[in-house]
């Protein structure tokens, strides 16, 4: 995730040269969660005379001096502000800040959602480590220029300090540990991160990969080093050089998932799980080419999530195989309809920053899908050549989705007017099938016939038709531009199954019954009944509780299942803690599944151990709707700790744990799809009059 961080006023036509250099000093004092900052400051070019700095609220004993001498200062609502001298100023102003500040933000250990990866800490200061967001203010921020920085960092021995640029060094002085960091490169704001590290290093040429480790998690560093190197040679392939000195991991003492300027901030506890360095890793080393490097106009919208996914987390399942790529792109669309309600949905330009599931699904995936097709459009060598040129042409500056939309009809040459202003400008997606599909045969080969019809509003794009015989797949693609769009195609035998857009290709919204319930179903909920079993341990309740504030639901209603109000079954959606009473509940279980009082049976296997947990979502017994979650703990035995682990199963339907660890996870089976039509095999289509299909209206 790339942080935002708002500097006032920047211009990037000012910020080509250097117009102001920070000696900067910063100690710290875990045990009273303080800092004490003195920044001197010196302008190279005579700055307008009112100076403006973003600064903490939180800072006291503040202080300002000019060449020496007290200025004075306005200090309100994180501003300060100053009022230069009239008359000859000389080649160089020299301003100096000094003042003290408590940072406390209770940080989490344990916490139970990550909608929001920062869990709302901006800034704290402690003996286990300190973490200083940019935003927090923790040092003046001049917002009319560039600025370059000497960082110095005092903390207690062993403590070492990291930030964004190039380090000039740590070391011990009078029983204290200094860090010293050089910024030169226009970036956004710094931040600032200390704890007890092992350092190591890779040299790649001029770049250094690092880790910056606790004792606990060094026996890491070796993996994450090799992969860093990996994922740097990746992009500098795919994008061009790579805009800054070193590259380091660093480790936090609470779970976050941050990338800034040349380093990741990444949760011990997340480090330590094997898929990290396989898939976020990659994606915040990328931000260092869009977000940190090509730098993002949020004023217009923040495209630099979307393009990193597409160039990360999708790119990686496409290097694995095409397979693993179309199941990447199914759960978009999948997210998408059941993570955004209509009234929630918003178009791609108003993004700015992930902070709950809607947020994550636009900002993430619908912008991934919306390069992916971008893509498909121009062709491999010019939407690559463009991503160079656009990194190329807008290193360190600021960058709109208009920006983007230039650098991509250079390479195209034609207008991309029609595509941005539908997938950025405009929200929704489209909703299609196929209709009226039908077939002829003429001799040796076989006509088939048939339409796409659309549902309001209308989308243009390209879509891929997939005829299957009993010898091939015929592809065939066609523009859509329409409420109908008719379409014809040639088989040398009979055809034998039609597909409209087969591979996922277009973003679009799902028709229900292509959508399996899943647990993204359940967090979306916003009328939820938690219908409890009579009986039940304290301890499984006492889980439950876990459970509703890691899927992030904050409207429910508890029930005992002996003294329920029979309406709020057909008003809510349900979730089912227990084995219920009320078979009735589980007539829509599907058949992959089969729940007893004290076992279950899922895809053949049973599980009858005590500390044997089910999870699933499955369709509502009274409303298509709404759907029923199961969660079945055979005991009290590690129900809280899968109750945490949840959460972060969203896109499936089913999960099974045996002792707190995951051992079946999947999808439901679901119905065939509108935009699928499959001709019987009984020879009975050999008439020479059409065989027509009509779908069923879903509109």
């Amino acid at each position: 995730m790339l942080v935002i961080t708002f500097v006032l006023g920047i211009s990037m036509a000012q910020a080509s040269e250097i117009n102001a250099q920070h000696r900067l000093q910063v100690e710290l004092f875990p045990d009273k969660q303080q800092l004490l900052v003195h920044d001197q400051i010196t302008f190279e070019n005579n700055p307008e005379r009112r100076l403006t700095f973003k600064l903490t609220p939180r800072a006291i004993q503040l202080e300002v001096m000019q060449n020496g001498k007290p200025l004075k200062f306005d200090f309100t609502d994180g501003l300060l502000q100053m009022d230069l001298p009239s008359g000859n100023q000389g080649p160089k102003i020299q301003i100096s800040i000094g003042y003290s500040a408590v940072f406390d933000d209770p940080a989490p250990v344990r916490p139970v959602n990550a909608d929001n990866p920062g869990y709302g800490v901006s800034a704290t200061i402690s003996e286990r480590g300190s973490f200083l967001l940019a935003g927090s203010g923790w040092y003046p921020q001049w917002g009319d220029g560039h600025s370059s920085y000497k960082l110095r960092v005092i903390a207690p021995r062993g403590m070492l300090a990291v930030t964004a640029g190039q380090l000039d060094g740590h070391q011990t002085q009078n029983g204290k540990s200094v860090s010293t960091w050089l910024i030169k490169d226009p970036i956004r704001g710094l931040s600032l991160s200390v704890g007890p590290y092992i350092i190591r290093q890779k040299k790649m040429g001029t770049i250094t990969a690092a880790t910056y480790f606790f004792a606990e998690t060094d026996h890491l560093a070796g993996a994450y080093l090799e992969a860093t190197a990996r994922y740097l040679m990746l992009y500098q392939e795919l994008f061009g050089p790579y805009p800054f000195e070193k590259f380091a991991v660093v480790e936090n003492f609470f779970p976050t998932g941050y990338g800034f300027p040349s380093y990741t901030l990444i949760g011990g506890s997340v480090l330590r799980l094997p898929f990290i360095i396989h898939t976020s890793l990659g994606h915040e080393i990328a931000h260092c080419w869009w977000g940190n490097g090509v730098l993002v106009d949020y004023e217009t919208g923040n495209w630099s999530e979307a393009l990193t996914t597409y160039v990360a987390d999708y790119l990686y399942k496409e290097m694995k195989s095409d397979t693993d790529a179309r199941t990447y792109r199914q759960q978009i669309l999948r997210n998408y309809a059941t993570l955004v309600k209509p009234d929630q949905d918003f178009a791609l330009h108003r993004f700015q920053s992930r902070y709950d599931p809607t947020t994550k699904t636009i900002g993430y995936d619908k912008g991934a899908m919306v390069f992916h097709m971008l893509r498909r459009q121009l062709g491999e060598d010019a939407f690559w050549g463009a991503l160079k040129d656009l990194y190329r042409e807008r290193l360190f500056k600021t960058t709109s989705w208009s920006d983007m939309q230039t650098v991509f009809e250079s390479r195209a040459k034609r207008s991309l007017a029609d595509f941005f202003d539908q997938w950025i400008f405009r929200k929704g997606a489209p909703r299609f099938k196929l209709d009226a599909v039908g077939s002829r045969q003429n001799g040796a080969t076989w006509t088939v016939e048939g339409r796409i019809v659309q549902q309001d509003p209308e989308f243009s794009f390209e879509l891929n038709l997939a005829l299957q015989n009993h010898d091939k797949t015929i592809s065939q693609t066609i523009r859509v531009a329409d409420k109908e769009t008719r379409f014809q195609m040639v088989s040398p035998s009979m055809p034998l199954k039609l597909q409209a857009d087969p591979d996922a290709d277009i973003f679009r919204q799902l028709f229900p019954d292509e959508i399996p319930p899943a647990i993204n179903s359940l967090k979306s909920s916003r009328s939820l009944l938690v219908l409890l079993a009579d009986h039940l341990e304290p301890d499984i309740k006492s889980a439950t509780q876990m459970l509703l504030r890691s899927l992030g639901i904050k409207q429910y209603k508890i029930a005992q299942e002996s003294s329920l109000d029979p309406s709020d079954l057909r008003e809510r959606d349900i979730l089912l803690v227990g084995y219920p009473n009320r078979k009735e509940l589980l007539v829509k279980l599907p058949g992959q599944v089969d729940i007893k009082a004290t076992s279950f049976t899922l895809n053949q296997v049973t599980y009858d151990r005590s500390a044997d947990i089910f999870f699933g979502v499955f369709p509502h017994p009274y409303r298509k709707d709404r759907v029923t979650a199961m969660f079945l703990p055979l005991s009290a035995s590690h129900a809280e700790e899968v109750a945490r682990k949840v959460t972060h199963y969203g896109k499936y339907s089913y999960l099974a744990f045996q002792g707190g660890t995951n051992r079946d996870k999947g999808f439901w089976l679901t119905e065939q799809s509108p935009l699928e039509y499959r001709w019987r095999r009984d020879g009975s289509a050999t008439s020479q009059t059409f065989i027509r299909h009509r779908a069923v209206s879903v509109f």
